[in-house]
Protein backbone atom coordinates (compact mmCIF):
# COMPACT_ATOMS: atom_id res chain seq x y z
CA UNK A 1 0.00 0.00 0.00
CA UNK A 2 1.32 3.46 -0.92
CA UNK A 3 2.26 5.99 1.75
CA UNK A 4 -0.43 8.40 0.55
CA UNK A 5 -3.17 5.82 0.96
CA UNK A 6 -1.93 4.90 4.41
CA UNK A 7 -1.82 8.57 5.42
CA UNK A 8 -5.40 9.04 4.17
CA UNK A 9 -6.55 5.98 6.15
CA UNK A 10 -4.80 7.30 9.28
CA UNK A 11 -6.46 10.73 8.96
CA UNK A 12 -9.92 9.20 8.45
CA UNK A 13 -9.55 6.88 11.46
CA UNK A 14 -8.19 9.78 13.52
CA UNK A 15 -11.18 11.95 12.61
CA UNK A 16 -13.64 9.18 13.44
CA UNK A 17 -11.97 8.51 16.81
CA UNK A 18 -11.97 12.27 17.61
CA UNK A 19 -15.68 12.66 16.78
CA UNK A 20 -16.59 9.57 18.84
CA UNK A 21 -14.53 10.92 21.74
CA UNK A 22 -16.28 14.30 21.54
CA UNK A 23 -19.74 12.74 21.58
CA UNK A 24 -19.16 10.37 24.51
CA UNK A 25 -19.55 11.28 28.20
CA UNK A 26 -16.55 12.56 30.12
CA UNK A 27 -16.21 9.42 32.22
CA UNK A 28 -16.37 7.21 29.14
CA UNK A 29 -12.99 8.13 27.59
CA UNK A 30 -12.99 6.98 23.97
CA UNK A 31 -9.52 8.50 23.40
CA UNK A 32 -8.13 4.98 23.38
CA UNK A 33 -9.38 4.84 19.78
CA UNK A 34 -6.70 7.41 18.89
CA UNK A 35 -4.18 4.53 19.07
CA UNK A 36 -5.71 3.11 15.87
CA UNK A 37 -4.21 5.69 13.42
CA UNK A 38 -0.83 5.34 15.15
CA UNK A 39 -0.89 1.58 14.54
CA UNK A 40 -2.11 2.06 10.96
CA UNK A 41 0.86 4.33 10.24
CA UNK A 42 3.18 1.29 10.33
CA UNK A 43 1.79 0.24 6.95
CA UNK A 44 3.27 3.38 5.39
CA UNK A 45 6.80 2.50 6.56
CA UNK A 46 7.33 6.16 7.42
CA UNK A 47 8.51 7.29 10.84
CA UNK A 48 7.50 10.83 9.99
CA UNK A 49 3.90 9.68 9.53
CA UNK A 50 4.01 7.80 12.84
CA UNK A 51 5.38 10.85 14.70
CA UNK A 52 2.67 13.01 13.11
CA UNK A 53 -0.10 10.65 14.19
CA UNK A 54 1.25 10.58 17.76
CA UNK A 55 1.39 14.38 17.92
CA UNK A 56 -2.06 14.87 16.39
CA UNK A 57 -3.50 12.15 18.62
CA UNK A 58 -2.21 13.87 21.75
CA UNK A 59 -3.70 17.17 20.62
CA UNK A 60 -7.01 15.47 19.82
CA UNK A 61 -7.01 13.85 23.27
CA UNK A 62 -6.55 17.23 24.98
CA UNK A 63 -9.13 19.01 22.81
CA UNK A 64 -11.74 16.29 23.29
CA UNK A 65 -11.19 16.34 27.07
CA UNK A 66 -11.60 20.10 27.16
CA UNK A 67 -14.86 20.07 25.22
CA UNK A 68 -16.19 17.19 27.34
CA UNK A 69 -15.71 19.41 30.41
CA UNK A 70 -17.26 22.43 28.69
CA UNK A 71 -20.30 20.34 27.81
CA UNK A 72 -20.59 19.38 31.52
CA UNK A 73 -20.85 23.06 32.54
CA UNK A 74 -17.09 23.61 32.76
CA UNK A 75 -16.63 20.77 35.19
CA UNK A 76 -13.84 18.27 34.69
CA UNK A 77 -14.09 15.03 36.60
CA UNK A 78 -10.76 13.92 38.22
CA UNK A 79 -11.31 10.31 37.13
CA UNK A 80 -11.97 11.44 33.57
CA UNK A 81 -8.81 13.54 33.62
CA UNK A 82 -6.83 10.55 34.91
CA UNK A 83 -8.21 8.41 32.10
CA UNK A 84 -7.22 11.14 29.68
CA UNK A 85 -3.67 10.99 30.94
CA UNK A 86 -3.59 7.21 30.58
CA UNK A 87 -4.93 7.53 27.02
CA UNK A 88 -2.18 10.03 26.18
CA UNK A 89 0.40 7.70 27.69
CA UNK A 90 -0.94 4.82 25.60
CA UNK A 91 -0.66 6.94 22.43
CA UNK A 92 2.99 7.72 23.20
CA UNK A 93 3.75 4.11 24.16
CA UNK A 94 2.12 2.71 21.01
CA UNK A 95 4.01 5.26 18.91
CA UNK A 96 7.29 4.20 20.51
CA UNK A 97 6.60 0.49 19.98
CA UNK A 98 5.57 1.13 16.38
CA UNK A 99 8.82 3.03 15.75
CA UNK A 100 10.91 0.23 17.27
CA UNK A 101 9.05 -2.33 15.16
CA UNK A 102 9.72 -0.26 12.03
CA UNK A 103 13.44 -0.10 12.85
CA UNK A 104 13.63 -3.88 13.33
CA UNK A 105 11.71 -4.42 10.09
CA UNK A 106 14.11 -2.14 8.21
CA UNK A 107 17.13 -3.96 9.63
CA UNK A 108 15.62 -7.32 8.73
CA UNK A 109 14.85 -6.04 5.24
CA UNK A 110 18.41 -4.82 4.72
CA UNK A 111 19.85 -8.10 6.01
CA UNK A 112 17.51 -10.08 3.75
CA UNK A 113 18.45 -7.90 0.77
CA UNK A 114 22.17 -8.37 1.46
CA UNK A 115 21.71 -12.13 1.77
CA UNK A 116 19.75 -12.18 -1.49
CA UNK A 117 22.48 -10.18 -3.27
CA UNK A 118 25.13 -12.54 -1.89
CA UNK A 119 23.15 -15.55 -3.16
CA UNK A 120 22.79 -13.96 -6.57
CA UNK A 121 26.51 -13.20 -6.70
CA UNK A 122 27.26 -16.83 -5.80
CA UNK A 123 24.90 -18.12 -8.50
CA UNK A 124 26.45 -15.81 -11.11
CA UNK A 125 29.96 -16.89 -10.08
CA UNK A 126 28.98 -20.56 -10.33
CA UNK A 127 27.47 -20.04 -13.78
CA UNK A 128 30.58 -18.19 -15.00
CA UNK A 129 33.25 -20.44 -13.49
CA UNK A 130 33.36 -22.97 -16.39
CA UNK A 131 33.21 -20.09 -18.89
CA UNK A 132 36.22 -18.14 -17.59
CA UNK A 133 38.55 -21.14 -17.88
CA UNK A 134 38.02 -21.46 -21.65
CA UNK A 135 40.20 -19.77 -24.27
CA UNK A 136 38.21 -20.73 -27.39
CA UNK A 137 35.51 -18.31 -28.56
CA UNK A 138 33.24 -21.14 -29.70
CA UNK A 139 33.55 -23.00 -26.40
CA UNK A 140 32.82 -19.78 -24.48
CA UNK A 141 29.72 -19.08 -26.59
CA UNK A 142 28.35 -22.58 -25.98
CA UNK A 143 29.09 -22.32 -22.26
CA UNK A 144 27.27 -18.97 -22.10
CA UNK A 145 24.14 -20.46 -23.65
CA UNK A 146 24.17 -23.38 -21.17
CA UNK A 147 25.04 -21.22 -18.15
CA UNK A 148 22.17 -18.81 -18.77
CA UNK A 149 19.61 -21.64 -18.55
CA UNK A 150 20.27 -22.60 -14.95
CA UNK A 151 21.03 -19.07 -13.76
CA UNK A 152 17.84 -17.48 -15.08
CA UNK A 153 15.54 -20.51 -15.05
CA UNK A 154 14.97 -20.37 -18.81
CA UNK A 155 13.34 -23.17 -20.77
CA UNK A 156 15.42 -22.35 -23.85
CA UNK A 157 18.40 -20.13 -24.65
CA UNK A 158 19.19 -19.01 -28.19
CA UNK A 159 22.55 -17.34 -28.66
CA UNK A 160 22.31 -15.33 -31.90
CA UNK A 161 25.85 -14.81 -33.19
CA UNK A 162 26.75 -11.41 -34.66
CA UNK A 163 26.96 -10.62 -38.35
CA UNK A 164 28.09 -11.76 -40.81
CA UNK A 165 27.41 -15.24 -39.37
CA UNK A 166 24.07 -14.79 -37.59
CA UNK A 167 23.96 -18.48 -36.75
CA UNK A 168 22.08 -19.45 -33.59
CA UNK A 169 23.36 -21.72 -30.80
CA UNK A 170 20.38 -23.39 -29.10
CA UNK A 171 20.44 -24.81 -25.56
CA UNK A 172 17.40 -26.31 -23.82
CA UNK A 173 16.69 -27.03 -20.17
CA UNK A 174 17.34 -30.62 -19.18
CA UNK A 175 19.98 -31.16 -21.85
CA UNK A 176 23.72 -30.48 -21.92
CA UNK A 177 23.77 -30.34 -25.71
CA UNK A 178 24.10 -27.07 -27.65
CA UNK A 179 22.84 -27.27 -31.23
CA UNK A 180 23.76 -24.95 -34.08
CA UNK A 181 20.76 -23.63 -36.04
CA UNK A 182 21.66 -22.03 -39.37
CA UNK A 183 18.04 -21.18 -40.25
CA UNK A 184 17.58 -17.40 -40.65
CA UNK A 185 15.68 -15.72 -37.85
CA UNK A 186 12.05 -14.75 -38.57
CA UNK A 187 11.68 -11.00 -39.26
CA UNK A 188 10.09 -10.17 -35.89
CA UNK A 189 12.86 -12.01 -33.98
CA UNK A 190 15.57 -10.37 -36.12
CA UNK A 191 13.99 -6.99 -35.35
CA UNK A 192 14.10 -7.72 -31.61
CA UNK A 193 17.76 -8.77 -31.83
CA UNK A 194 18.69 -5.59 -33.70
CA UNK A 195 16.80 -3.46 -31.19
CA UNK A 196 18.65 -5.08 -28.28
CA UNK A 197 21.97 -4.40 -30.05
CA UNK A 198 21.05 -0.77 -30.76
CA UNK A 199 19.84 -0.07 -27.21
CA UNK A 200 22.60 -2.21 -25.65
CA UNK A 201 20.28 -3.25 -22.83
CA UNK A 202 17.98 -6.10 -21.86
CA UNK A 203 14.51 -6.07 -23.44
CA UNK A 204 11.54 -7.99 -22.00
CA UNK A 205 8.73 -9.04 -24.38
CA UNK A 206 5.52 -9.64 -22.42
CA UNK A 207 2.83 -9.67 -25.10
CA UNK A 208 1.54 -6.17 -24.40
CA UNK A 209 1.42 -5.44 -28.15
CA UNK A 210 0.69 -7.36 -31.33
CA UNK A 211 4.37 -7.84 -32.26
CA UNK A 212 5.13 -9.11 -28.76
CA UNK A 213 2.28 -11.62 -28.86
CA UNK A 214 3.50 -12.83 -32.25
CA UNK A 215 7.00 -13.38 -30.85
CA UNK A 216 5.73 -15.20 -27.76
CA UNK A 217 3.53 -17.47 -29.88
CA UNK A 218 6.48 -18.31 -32.13
CA UNK A 219 8.75 -19.17 -29.19
CA UNK A 220 5.99 -20.80 -27.15
CA UNK A 221 6.61 -18.90 -23.92
CA UNK A 222 4.96 -16.29 -21.71
CA UNK A 223 7.97 -13.93 -21.61
CA UNK A 224 10.99 -13.47 -23.84
CA UNK A 225 14.20 -11.77 -22.72
CA UNK A 226 16.61 -10.33 -25.30
CA UNK A 227 20.00 -9.93 -23.60
CA UNK A 228 22.85 -8.31 -25.59
CA UNK A 229 26.37 -9.60 -24.94
CA UNK A 230 28.60 -6.60 -25.57
CA UNK A 231 31.74 -4.91 -24.30
CA UNK A 232 32.43 -1.31 -25.27
CA UNK A 233 32.26 -1.33 -29.08
CA UNK A 234 32.41 -5.13 -29.38
CA UNK A 235 29.08 -6.82 -30.12
CA UNK A 236 29.34 -10.54 -29.36
CA UNK A 237 25.69 -11.41 -30.04
CA UNK A 238 22.31 -11.56 -28.29
CA UNK A 239 20.79 -14.17 -25.98
CA UNK A 240 17.09 -14.87 -26.51
CA UNK A 241 15.78 -16.53 -23.32
CA UNK A 242 12.33 -18.14 -23.06
CA UNK A 243 11.10 -17.41 -19.53
CA UNK A 244 7.89 -18.72 -18.00
CA UNK A 245 5.88 -17.39 -15.07
CA UNK A 246 5.64 -13.71 -14.19
CA UNK A 247 7.41 -10.83 -15.89
CA UNK A 248 11.12 -10.77 -14.85
CA UNK A 249 11.84 -8.27 -12.08
CA UNK A 250 14.99 -8.55 -9.98
CA UNK A 251 16.20 -11.24 -12.41
CA UNK A 252 16.98 -8.49 -14.90
CA UNK A 253 19.91 -7.26 -12.80
CA UNK A 254 21.22 -10.82 -12.54
CA UNK A 255 20.90 -11.17 -16.32
CA UNK A 256 22.76 -7.89 -16.92
CA UNK A 257 25.58 -8.90 -14.57
CA UNK A 258 25.85 -12.28 -16.30
CA UNK A 259 25.94 -10.56 -19.71
CA UNK A 260 28.77 -8.23 -18.62
CA UNK A 261 30.88 -11.09 -17.28
CA UNK A 262 30.14 -13.23 -20.37
CA UNK A 263 31.27 -10.37 -22.62
CA UNK A 264 34.53 -10.13 -20.63
CA UNK A 265 35.13 -13.85 -21.09
CA UNK A 266 34.53 -13.58 -24.84
CA UNK A 267 36.84 -10.58 -25.00
CA UNK A 268 39.61 -12.58 -23.33
CA UNK A 269 39.12 -15.53 -25.67
CA UNK A 270 39.17 -13.25 -28.70
CA UNK A 271 42.35 -11.58 -27.43
CA UNK A 272 44.17 -14.92 -27.20
CA UNK A 273 43.01 -15.87 -30.69
CA UNK A 274 44.22 -12.55 -32.06
CA UNK A 275 47.57 -13.14 -30.40
CA UNK A 276 47.78 -16.47 -32.19
CA UNK A 277 47.02 -14.83 -35.54
CA UNK A 278 49.95 -12.49 -35.02
CA UNK A 279 52.27 -15.38 -34.25
CA UNK A 280 55.05 -14.41 -36.65
CA UNK A 281 55.33 -10.88 -35.34
CA UNK A 282 55.14 -11.93 -31.69
CA UNK A 283 57.74 -14.66 -32.08
CA UNK A 284 60.52 -12.10 -32.60
CA UNK A 285 59.48 -10.13 -29.52
CA UNK A 286 58.48 -13.04 -27.35
CA UNK A 287 61.13 -12.66 -24.68
CA UNK A 288 60.39 -8.96 -24.20
CA UNK A 289 56.65 -9.56 -24.06
CA UNK A 290 57.14 -12.36 -21.53
CA UNK A 291 59.06 -10.08 -19.21
CA UNK A 292 56.57 -7.26 -19.65
CA UNK A 293 53.59 -9.56 -19.04
CA UNK A 294 55.21 -10.97 -15.95
CA UNK A 295 56.06 -7.55 -14.55
CA UNK A 296 52.68 -6.00 -15.33
CA UNK A 297 50.68 -9.05 -14.18
CA UNK A 298 52.67 -9.37 -10.97
CA UNK A 299 52.37 -5.67 -10.13
CA UNK A 300 48.63 -5.60 -10.88
CA UNK A 301 47.68 -8.40 -8.51
CA UNK A 302 48.01 -6.48 -5.24
CA UNK A 303 46.19 -3.27 -6.29
CA UNK A 304 43.43 -5.30 -7.95
CA UNK A 305 42.95 -7.41 -4.83
CA UNK A 306 42.92 -4.30 -2.63
CA UNK A 307 40.48 -2.53 -4.91
CA UNK A 308 38.14 -5.54 -5.00
CA UNK A 309 38.24 -5.83 -1.20
CA UNK A 310 37.48 -2.11 -0.78
CA UNK A 311 34.54 -2.31 -3.19
CA UNK A 312 33.16 -5.40 -1.47
CA UNK A 313 33.38 -3.64 1.89
CA UNK A 314 31.56 -0.64 0.44
CA UNK A 315 28.97 -3.01 -1.04
CA UNK A 316 28.43 -4.56 2.38
CA UNK A 317 27.79 -1.14 3.93
CA UNK A 318 31.08 -0.74 5.80
CA UNK A 319 31.29 2.91 4.80
CA UNK A 320 27.58 3.63 5.11
CA UNK A 321 24.48 2.92 3.07
CA UNK A 322 24.73 3.49 -0.69
CA UNK A 323 21.94 4.51 -3.06
CA UNK A 324 20.58 1.77 -5.33
CA UNK A 325 22.14 3.40 -8.40
CA UNK A 326 25.57 3.28 -6.77
CA UNK A 327 25.04 -0.35 -5.69
CA UNK A 328 24.56 -1.37 -9.32
CA UNK A 329 27.74 0.47 -10.30
CA UNK A 330 29.68 -1.17 -7.46
CA UNK A 331 28.37 -4.64 -8.46
CA UNK A 332 29.49 -4.09 -12.04
CA UNK A 333 32.90 -2.85 -10.89
CA UNK A 334 33.41 -5.90 -8.65
CA UNK A 335 32.54 -8.26 -11.53
CA UNK A 336 34.89 -6.43 -13.90
CA UNK A 337 37.75 -6.51 -11.39
CA UNK A 338 37.16 -10.22 -10.78
CA UNK A 339 37.38 -10.94 -14.51
CA UNK A 340 40.49 -8.79 -14.84
CA UNK A 341 42.11 -10.61 -11.93
CA UNK A 342 41.50 -13.99 -13.61
CA UNK A 343 42.94 -12.69 -16.86
CA UNK A 344 46.01 -11.40 -15.03
CA UNK A 345 46.44 -14.79 -13.35
CA UNK A 346 46.33 -16.55 -16.75
CA UNK A 347 49.04 -14.28 -18.14
CA UNK A 348 51.04 -14.60 -14.96
CA UNK A 349 50.92 -18.41 -15.21
CA UNK A 350 52.49 -18.33 -18.67
CA UNK A 351 55.07 -15.79 -17.53
CA UNK A 352 55.92 -17.81 -14.43
CA UNK A 353 56.29 -20.96 -16.49
CA UNK A 354 58.73 -19.10 -18.74
CA UNK A 355 60.73 -17.66 -15.86
CA UNK A 356 60.67 -20.77 -13.70
CA UNK A 357 59.16 -18.79 -10.84
CA UNK A 358 56.52 -21.37 -9.98
CA UNK A 359 55.97 -23.59 -6.94
CA UNK A 360 53.24 -26.14 -7.73
CA UNK A 361 51.69 -28.01 -4.81
CA UNK A 362 52.47 -31.72 -4.98
CA UNK A 363 49.67 -34.05 -3.89
CA UNK A 364 48.56 -37.57 -4.74
CA UNK A 365 46.26 -37.14 -7.74
CA UNK A 366 43.76 -39.76 -8.93
CA UNK A 367 43.98 -39.43 -12.73
CA UNK A 368 40.95 -41.64 -13.30
CA UNK A 369 38.76 -39.33 -11.23
CA UNK A 370 39.99 -36.26 -13.10
CA UNK A 371 39.48 -37.91 -16.48
CA UNK A 372 35.91 -38.93 -15.63
CA UNK A 373 35.10 -35.39 -14.51
CA UNK A 374 36.54 -33.88 -17.69
CA UNK A 375 34.69 -36.35 -19.88
CA UNK A 376 31.43 -35.50 -18.15
CA UNK A 377 32.00 -31.77 -18.62
CA UNK A 378 32.95 -32.00 -22.30
CA UNK A 379 30.45 -34.68 -23.28
CA UNK A 380 27.85 -32.06 -24.25
CA UNK A 381 30.31 -30.39 -26.62
CA UNK A 382 31.25 -33.75 -28.12
CA UNK A 383 27.63 -34.69 -28.74
CA UNK A 384 26.94 -31.28 -30.24
CA UNK A 385 29.74 -31.92 -32.72
CA UNK A 386 28.47 -35.51 -33.23
CA UNK A 387 31.74 -36.89 -31.88
CA UNK A 388 31.95 -39.95 -29.65
CA UNK A 389 33.92 -39.29 -26.44
CA UNK A 390 35.08 -42.46 -24.64
CA UNK A 391 37.10 -43.16 -21.49
CA UNK A 392 39.19 -46.33 -21.17
CA UNK A 393 40.65 -47.15 -17.75
CA UNK A 394 43.30 -49.81 -17.38
CA UNK A 395 43.84 -50.19 -13.66
CA UNK A 396 44.63 -47.55 -11.07
CA UNK A 397 46.40 -44.41 -12.30
CA UNK A 398 47.82 -42.05 -9.69
CA UNK A 399 50.62 -39.52 -9.70
CA UNK A 400 52.09 -36.88 -7.42
CA UNK A 401 51.50 -33.45 -8.91
CA UNK A 402 49.52 -30.24 -8.66
CA UNK A 403 45.90 -31.30 -9.21
CA UNK A 404 44.93 -28.02 -10.92
CA UNK A 405 47.90 -28.18 -13.29
CA UNK A 406 47.22 -31.79 -14.30
CA UNK A 407 43.53 -31.07 -14.86
CA UNK A 408 44.34 -28.03 -17.00
CA UNK A 409 46.74 -30.06 -19.14
CA UNK A 410 44.24 -32.89 -19.81
CA UNK A 411 41.41 -30.43 -20.53
CA UNK A 412 43.62 -28.69 -23.09
CA UNK A 413 44.37 -31.97 -24.89
CA UNK A 414 40.76 -33.21 -24.96
CA UNK A 415 39.36 -29.83 -26.06
CA UNK A 416 42.04 -29.67 -28.76
CA UNK A 417 41.07 -33.15 -30.00
CA UNK A 418 37.37 -32.29 -30.11
CA UNK A 419 38.09 -29.12 -32.03
CA UNK A 420 40.10 -30.93 -34.71
CA UNK A 421 37.96 -34.02 -35.18
CA UNK A 422 35.15 -33.98 -37.78
CA UNK A 423 31.56 -35.03 -37.12
CA UNK A 424 31.19 -38.80 -36.82
CA UNK A 425 34.69 -39.15 -35.38
CA UNK A 426 35.87 -40.53 -32.05
CA UNK A 427 37.99 -39.10 -29.24
CA UNK A 428 39.24 -41.50 -26.58
CA UNK A 429 40.92 -40.80 -23.22
CA UNK A 430 42.92 -43.87 -22.21
CA UNK A 431 44.66 -44.46 -18.86
CA UNK A 432 47.46 -46.94 -18.35
CA UNK A 433 50.97 -47.71 -17.02
CA UNK A 434 54.36 -48.28 -18.61
CA UNK A 435 57.80 -48.52 -17.01
CA UNK A 436 56.75 -46.97 -13.69
CA UNK A 437 54.86 -44.08 -15.31
CA UNK A 438 51.16 -43.27 -15.35
CA UNK A 439 49.94 -42.58 -18.89
CA UNK A 440 47.09 -40.42 -20.12
CA UNK A 441 46.56 -40.81 -23.86
CA UNK A 442 44.16 -38.66 -25.89
CA UNK A 443 43.45 -40.42 -29.19
CA UNK A 444 41.41 -38.98 -32.07
CA UNK A 445 40.75 -39.90 -35.70
CA UNK A 446 40.69 -36.29 -36.85
CA UNK A 447 42.85 -34.25 -39.21
CA UNK A 448 46.24 -35.03 -37.67
CA UNK A 449 49.30 -32.78 -37.69
CA UNK A 450 51.45 -32.11 -40.74
CA UNK A 451 55.17 -32.85 -40.68
CA UNK A 452 56.25 -29.21 -40.83
CA UNK A 453 54.21 -28.36 -37.70
CA UNK A 454 55.29 -31.27 -35.50
CA UNK A 455 58.71 -29.83 -34.65
CA UNK A 456 57.14 -26.73 -33.02
CA UNK A 457 53.91 -28.29 -31.83
CA UNK A 458 54.58 -27.75 -28.11
CA UNK A 459 56.13 -24.30 -28.43
CA UNK A 460 54.55 -21.01 -27.43
CA UNK A 461 51.99 -19.63 -29.90
CA UNK A 462 52.49 -22.60 -32.20
CA UNK A 463 49.43 -23.40 -34.37
CA UNK A 464 48.99 -25.52 -37.45
CA UNK A 465 47.47 -23.85 -40.49
CA UNK A 466 46.39 -27.19 -41.85
CA UNK A 467 44.19 -27.96 -38.86
CA UNK A 468 40.70 -26.62 -38.44
CA UNK A 469 39.91 -23.90 -35.96
CA UNK A 470 42.31 -21.62 -34.14
CA UNK A 471 43.51 -21.26 -30.59
CA UNK A 472 45.84 -19.10 -28.61
CA UNK A 473 48.83 -21.35 -29.33
CA UNK A 474 49.38 -21.66 -25.57
CA UNK A 475 47.39 -24.84 -24.85
CA UNK A 476 49.94 -27.48 -25.88
CA UNK A 477 52.76 -25.32 -24.58
CA UNK A 478 51.18 -25.29 -21.11
CA UNK A 479 50.62 -29.07 -21.37
CA UNK A 480 54.33 -29.59 -22.07
CA UNK A 481 55.52 -27.32 -19.26
CA UNK A 482 53.12 -28.87 -16.72
CA UNK A 483 54.27 -32.38 -17.65
CA UNK A 484 57.95 -31.40 -17.45
CA UNK A 485 57.55 -29.64 -14.10
CA UNK A 486 55.88 -32.78 -12.73
CA UNK A 487 58.82 -34.92 -13.85
CA UNK A 488 57.11 -36.31 -16.93
CA UNK A 489 56.69 -35.51 -20.59
CA UNK A 490 54.17 -35.18 -23.38
CA UNK A 491 54.58 -36.61 -26.89
CA UNK A 492 52.73 -36.69 -30.18
CA UNK A 493 52.44 -39.51 -32.67
CA UNK A 494 50.16 -39.93 -35.68
CA UNK A 495 47.21 -42.26 -35.34
CA UNK A 496 46.61 -44.85 -38.04
CA UNK A 497 45.01 -44.53 -40.50
CA UNK A 498 44.43 -40.89 -39.50
CA UNK A 499 44.32 -38.66 -36.48
CA UNK A 500 46.59 -37.93 -33.54
CA UNK A 501 47.73 -39.51 -30.29
CA UNK A 502 48.94 -37.22 -27.49
CA UNK A 503 50.47 -39.00 -24.49
CA UNK A 504 51.24 -37.47 -21.09
CA UNK A 505 53.70 -39.51 -19.03
CA UNK A 506 53.76 -38.74 -15.29
CA UNK A 507 55.64 -40.46 -12.48
CA UNK A 508 53.41 -43.11 -10.91
CA UNK A 509 52.53 -42.57 -7.27
CA UNK A 510 53.07 -46.29 -6.64
CA UNK A 511 56.79 -46.03 -7.34
CA UNK A 512 57.57 -42.57 -5.88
Amino acid sequence: MSTRRVAAACIVSLAVAFVVDLLTPQLFVAAILLDVPVVLSTLGRSRRLTYSMVAIGLVADVVAGYFNGVRDHYTWDPIGLGDRGLAALSIVLVGYLVTVAQEHAERAGRASAQELRAQRAAHIAAALEPIRELLSTELVQRAIALGSLALLGAAEARYVLPRPRRETLVARAGSDAVDCDETPLPPEAASLVQRAIDEDDAIVVDGSDALGRMLLDRFGTSHLLALPISERNNRFGVLLLSLGGERPGDELEVARAFARAAANALGHARLFEQLAERNDELAERNAVIRDLVYAVSHDLRTPLAALEMTLRQARAGTYGALPDAYLQIVDGSIAAISDLSRFVETLLLVAKIESGDRHPQADVVDLAEIVRQIAGELDALARAREIRLDVQENGEARTIADRGDVRRAIVNLVANALEHTPSGGTVQIALGHANGAALVRVIDDGYGVSDDVRSRLFHRFATGDDRRGGGSGLGLYIVRRVAEETGGSVTYEPNQPQGSIFTIRLPSARTT
